[in-house]
């Protein structure tokens, strides 16, 4: 849990939060949005995501950065407080919020998740 997960893709930041808004289902709250148009075609968004985990009685975020100011269209997804008990077990609750982003942009994905 905690670790970020980055692709890139072939939509522009804008493009790429635009079908994560849409893809979003019932199970997740979008909590928090944030567009920036930094001039010469450069974007940067701010998506955070909320779910209620059964398998650890509590609820996780999730926050999505898409950005192409540092590169090519890029996909940062970070995992956070889906995990329980001193040990910080979440009991794949985590991969399982970044799997739906990578489910809802995989055919715009350009390589394979780096974990």
């Amino acid at each position: 849990m905690g670790k970020v997960i980055e692709f890139k893709t072939t939509l522009l930041p804008f493009d790429g939060a635009k079908k994560l808004v849409n893809a979003n289902n019932s199970e997740s709250d979008l909590l928090y949005k944030e567009y920036y148009d930094l001039g010469d075609g450069k974007q940067l968004c701010t998506l955070v995501f909320e779910r209620y985990f059964f398998r650890t009685g509590g609820r996780g975020s999730l926050t999505i950065i898409l950005e192409n100011v540092s590169g090519p269209n890029k996909v940062k997804c970070i995992p956070s407080g889906s995990a329980e008990g001193v040990l910080n077990i979440d009991w794949g609750a985590s991969k399982d919020f970044v799997r739906w982003v990578e489910n809802a942009l995989s055919a715009y994905t350009l390589e394979e998740p780096q974990r």
